[in-house]
């Protein structure tokens, strides 16, 4: 997930003080990746600096190592203030965790005032939190599906200054354990940066990845990572589920090492340059001679084995997708099949391996056409490397969170944030929940 901020600069041009300048830090499991951006409007974000640092210190969600983490951060973000020639203070996180829980819930509450106000608004969260939120748990990250007004069984997207006598607001709710944020909120605090919210990268990187058609029609986005793969749906243009399972790309490699009894920088290697998802596309006689580092002798590698050790862990983590899918009642859901990102998506072969497998539309995300390098720089060979930097698949999770920082989505879920009126209690819940959710919500509820 990624980290926003507000950015002090004397040094940026006359034409972009007026817009908002935004820091996106995304935690993963082999870099710590820090991108700034200019966003002039939803279809208009300018990269003015990024930040990349290798690090395997947070893996599955998890903080391996806080002193080697916390210095890795420190420098992703001064590469980033430096190429940006600003400051950062507050932040917003991206990231991946296994521990995610996910739920979709209802908050509802009965309108005092008789038109809807602000504190309604942030009292319906309250009440679904109260509802579905465990007491060890944080609330993450919060989407806004929908609102009911009193006995109307369709949904309306904003119900402020309408008149009412009751709402029922439906949310997708992504928590995860108070002492995990506790420990990321420290860290980054230890960083010299505060943290403005916590997303869920599926869900940035849908954003950056998914079309409007797609969302409206029914589409899983399926994110690979080195450690997790995270999982995200939409129906009716609406966030309907998440999931995060512990398995990623680095299991892949894992596999090879052992296999070939080589070390895993070497198995990476192996992986990048021969290897691929498709067992099918491979002649099964083709070998080739590989010599380990520090060994004299050659490794005789059939390249059908290794396609088939490459093929057998994408079959186990997307079988673990379709499971999880299946279970919640969603496949039949999914008209315009899976989208496929993250670095762990890039391997040779994957597209056919995927339709093969899953028997139905895959296809890979492409670039987003809102995202472009801003040439602020006195020498073309700085914005030639922040260009190059901008066409990386790497950053197209915190390239997301600027875009989502622009979304509808995100504008609306702010609305139930308890920060945008003075906290006023409400009292009264009316009856259940909206009689429907396009028939969609009724087997994940």
């Amino acid at each position: 997930m990624a980290l926003f901020a507000l950015l002090f600069s004397n040094n940026l041009s006359a034409t972009m003080k007026y817009n908002e300048n935004l820091v996106v830090v995304h935690l993963s499991a082999t870099a710590v990746y820090v991108v700034i951006g200019n966003v002039v409007s939803a279809k208009d974000i300018r990269i003015l600096g990024v930040g990349q640092v290798k690090n395997s210190d947070f893996y599955q969600g998890q903080i391996k190592h806080r002193e080697r983490l916390q210095g890795a951060i420190k420098q992703a973000i001064q590469e980033a203030e430096d190429t940006a020639n600003c400051r950062v203070h507050s932040v917003w996180l991206t990231l991946a965790t296994p521990e995610l829980s996910s739920k979709n819930s209802a908050g509802e509450v009965r309108v005092e005032d008789e038109f809807v106000r602000a504190k309604d608004m942030v009292q319906a969260l309250s009440n679904a939190k109260s509802r579905d939120l465990p007491s060890d748990y944080y609330l993450m990250h919060c989407c806004q599906q929908g609102i009911y007004v009193d006995d109307q069984d369709f949904m309306v997207d904003d119900v402020i200054e309408m008149m009412a006598h009751n709402i029922t607001v439906m949310y997708h709710m992504m928590m995860m354990p108070v002492a995990s944020r506790q420990n990321i909120q420290k860290l980054l605090q230890s960083c010299d940066v505060g943290i403005d919210h916590i997303v869920f990268d599926a869900v940035t990187s849908a954003e950056y990845s998914l079309m409007t058609e797609e969302r409206q029609q029914g589409v899983c986005l399926v994110d690979i990572g080195a450690s997790t793969t995270s999982i995200c749906v939409y129906k009716e243009n609406k966030l309907i589920f998440t999931h995060c399972i512990a398995t990623g790309s680095h299991e892949v490699t894992m596999d090879i090492s052992a296999d070939f009894g080589i070390s895993m920088i070497e198995a990476e290697k192996l992986k990048k340059s021969h290897g691929t998802a498709d067992a099918n596309s491979v002649d099964p006689s083709s070998f080739f001679l590989f010599k380990p580092q520090g060994s004299s002798d050659e490794i005789n590698i059939g390249i059908y084995n290794l396609a088939r050790i490459i093929e057998a862990r994408y079959v186990q983590i997307f079988t673990e997708v379709a499971r999880q899918l299946h279970e919640a009642g969603l496949i039949g859901y999914i008209d315009k099949g899976i989208v496929l990102t993250g670095g762990g998506s890039t391997i040779k072969g994957m597209i056919p391996f995927a339709k093969r497998l899953l028997k139905m539309p895959v296809v890979l995300t492409n670039t987003h056409p809102a995202i472009s390098a801003y040439n602020h720089f006195d020498n073309d060979e700085s914005f030639k490397q922040l260009n190059s930097q901008v066409n990386d698949r790497a950053y197209q999770t915190a390239f997301g969170t600027l875009l989502y920082s622009q979304s509808e989505q995100f504008r609306r879920s702010e609305k139930s944030e308890p920060d945008t009126i003075q906290k006023n209690r409400v009292t009264g819940v009316f009856q259940s929940a909206g009689k429907r959710f396009a028939d969609v919500l009724k087997k994940i509820l």
